[in-house]
């Protein structure tokens, strides 16, 4: 994908994941209802209810999944590698116009290598020489890369790890705390509602379906904006949103009371199911764009070298998400053997932290967070 359309794409798969992020809820909602008995020969006596029913769709769905992925699909053409690879190795020898780039938008930087018509016949010569010299070093890379892949996997981890930027890293860090703070708000969704507002299954998959529902019209929206903002920028605007909707979950009465088993529903600044539907909203639509930004940012930044092989950027990205899930998960069992009465501020707290964390680390190092 080309640079400039990245974040367009991202934000592409990210009405997907919120497509999916909807459906599951309401699909909850409706195999809860089921309740059924059948034999099965050699099995036995299948329940089917509103606690197996999820998993028996799930694995039919990925059953077919992996039917469809072993049968059709295909390596797709990777149009933007070798756009990235020119740029990188332009802007790694040309020093005078790195800062000038800077300054430029992922729009203008798309460009940047085609001469006007004016300097083109003055220009061409140096142009040549340079993606000459761009090349030959792409080809001195593949075939150092090459040569690690047949190596052993500490030569692979320590190949990894030397291109692994400063960019990459901070790109990594926002990627894994934004999956650690969605799984901490959603995999409590549950036990907080039902401790504190007494919701039932139908109440907590309504509340799914309708947040991702709308995080689909706003992933669109991020799409169409990446075209005339800056990634950087995007994130910024997202993780004040996510930064506002934490405040709106952080409940100060339960720091100050914890006697009533009402979770003091009679002061105005508690946590409230209009409250918490609220703040939910917001951090939950604002994590899911931000997580196509993100994404465009980590794809743009990581250096070519990275590209192919066993550890490569997607690998990475899925270890990092991955870890974050896991990590948030645990959280969650953590706190809720500390303190279930306090769960929603136990989990609320740190992950409201996270976030500004998030947000001073964008902000401290947004020169360097651009393609």
């Amino acid at each position: 994908t080309p640079l400039a359309h990245r974040t367009a794409v991202n934000a592409a798969f990210g009405t997907a994941t919120a497509l999916g992020a909807a459906l599951g809820p309401a699909t909850a909602i409706l195999l809860d209802n089921l309740d059924t008995v059948f034999e099965v020969p050699v099995y036995g006596a299948v329940h089917l209810n509103g606690m197996t029913g999820p998993g028996f769709l799930m694995g039919i769905l990925w059953l077919i999944f992996t039917l469809l992925l072993v049968f059709t699909f295909t390596e797709p053409e990777r149009s933007g590698l070798e756009e990235q690879r020119q740029k990188e190795a332009v802007m790694g020898i040309v020093t005078p116009t790195s800062s000038a780039v800077a300054g430029k938008s992922e729009f203008e930087m798309t460009h940047i290598d085609a001469p006007t018509e004016k300097s083109n016949s003055r220009n061409e010569p140096c142009i040549s020489r340079l993606e000459s010299q761009a090349f030959s070093e792409d080809s001195k890379n593949t075939d150092s890369f090459s040569n690690t892949r047949d190596a052993s996997l500490w030569s692979q981890l320590k190949h990894v790890a030397s291109n692994i930027t400063l960019p990459v890293r901070i790109s990594m860090f926002l990627l894994f705390s934004k999956m650690f703070t969605v799984e901490s708000l959603i995999s409590a969704a549950s036990m907080v509602t039902k401790n504190r507002y007494h919701w039932a299954v139908q109440q907590v998959g309504s509340l799914g379906t309708i947040v991702g529902c709308l995080t689909i019209p706003i992933s669109i929206f991020i799409g169409f904006l990446s075209q005339y903002r800056e990634d950087r920028v995007l994130m910024l605007w997202l993780m004040i949103a996510a930064s506002f909707g934490m405040s709106l979950l952080v409940d100060v009465t339960d720091l100050i009371s914890t006697d009533t088993d009402t979770y003091n529903e009679e002061n105005m600044f508690a946590v409230g199911p209009h409250r918490y539907v609220a703040g939910y909203l917001i951090v939950f639509c604002s994590m899911q764009a931000f997580d196509g930004v993100v994404g465009s940012v980590l794809s743009k930044v990581i250096p070519t070298a990275l590209a192919t092989g066993t550890f490569n950027s997607g690998l990475l990205a899925t270890l990092v998400g991955t870890f974050g899930r896991a990590s948030g998960d645990v959280f969650i069992s953590a706190f809720g053997y500390i303190n279930l009465r306090q769960l929603l501020n136990l989990l609320i707290i740190p992950s409201f932290l996270l976030v500004v964390v998030d947000l001073a680390v964008i902000w401290l190092n947004y020169d360097i967070l651009t393609a």
